[in-house]
């Protein structure tokens, strides 16, 4: 376009490529559209703190998390933050910990609780909330509910009802085992930990699920154990981009969430 042109002339570069395939940015128009999507990023990021500072109680925070959190984790905290601020809107997302921490890297999202992952993009700020131990969930009339001594050898070849692959929490599982040298048979994947412990009571297999996914109905339909040896538990940690002012109502969102832990929740 005429636009185009104008600025491709004003900086002395081409923008774009055309051929016959279509067009193409060159590296200088990539280098260009990067520094716009930062500008306009800052620009939003000006517009709502202006509108934080003109009405502060008046805001949002987005929040992203996963299910077990959402279910387990946040009611209470929400609860105490609604209290606080009768004004202001908490809008939440569920979402896998890869998919939450890329909404924070594109500014779609305030605040993320993730199960933390080895690496995390160094523009991210993170803090840990809780180590959630991980469980064996096993069907009352299965074998192993009898063994005095539970080994994780012992559950080596079992049939196993497990998280879906891609999963952070799934992938800690996986790497916990694989350390052990044991492998179960996996006869049933799903994303979702209620459709995992639903299967597992129905004595589809056993399976190893957060601690903070089991509430007193699970202990009643399933026998729960203690993992034993050194397994890694589920780091869970809250997340948001350094260069992102926080403002008051995702700091006092902040302050809630790491009191509540605090307090042994």
């Amino acid at each position: 376009s005429l636009h185009i042109k104008a600025l491709e002339e004003e900086l002395g570069a081409r923008l774009l490529d055309r051929d016959g395939r279509g067009v193409r940015l060159t590296e200088a128009g990539a280098a260009l559209l990067e520094a716009a999507d930062a500008a306009l990023a800052s620009l939003q990021e000006g517009a709502r703190r202006i509108r934080e500072i003109q009405a502060p109680e008046r805001g949002s925070v987005v929040l992203a998390c996963g299910d077990t959190v959402a279910l387990h984790l946040l009611p209470p905290v929400l609860t105490r933050f609604g209290k606080l601020h009768p004004l202001a809107d908490v809008i939440v997302h569920n979402h896998g910990s890869k998919t939450i921490l890329d909404m924070l890297l594109n500014r779609e999202a305030d605040l993320g609780i993730v199960t933390r992952p080895p690496y995390v993009d160094p523009a991210l700020w993170t803090r840990t909330l809780i180590d959630d131990p991980l469980v064996i969930a096993l069907p009352r009339k299965h074998p192993l509910t009898e063994a005095k001594r539970l080994t994780l050898r012992s559950l080596h070849g079992e049939a196993a009802v497990m998280l879906a692959k891609g999963a952070e929490t799934r992938s800690l599982i996986d790497r916990g085992l694989r350390a052990e040298g044991v492998e179960l048979q996996t006869v049933m994947e799903s994303g979702n930990l209620e459709v995992v412990k639903a299967y597992v009571a129905n004595g589809l297999g056993l399976s190893i699920v957060p601690e903070m996914a089991i509430t007193p109905t699970d202990r009643r339909r399933m026998v729960v154990r203690t993992l034993p040896g050194r397994f890694p538990a589920r780091r869970i940690a809250v997340a948001r981009r350094k260069d992102r002012d926080p403002g008051l109502l995702t700091t006092d969102l902040l302050k809630l969430m790491a009191e509540h832990f605090r307090a042994g929740a």
